[in-house]
């Protein structure tokens, strides 16, 4: 019997299951996605705070 499933679906599916279901979960994978967050929020601050700096120079 054939799948009716696309691949791409069933790889996704493979992938999120295989994270979702683990009995012991690793948070690396979390805390370097937070890590980007919180680069990514706060690099246009320091950014402007430099910008700001060399103006009042």
């Amino acid at each position: 019997m054939k799948s009716t499933t696309p691949v791409r679906i069933r790889v996704r599916r493979f992938i999120t299951d295989r994270y979702a279901y683990r009995t012991d979960p690793s948070y690396a994978f979390e805390l370097v996605a937070f890590g980007l967050v919180v680069a990514t929020a706060f690099w246009p601050i320091v950014v402007v705070a430099g910008t700001m700096a060399e103006t009042l120079r």
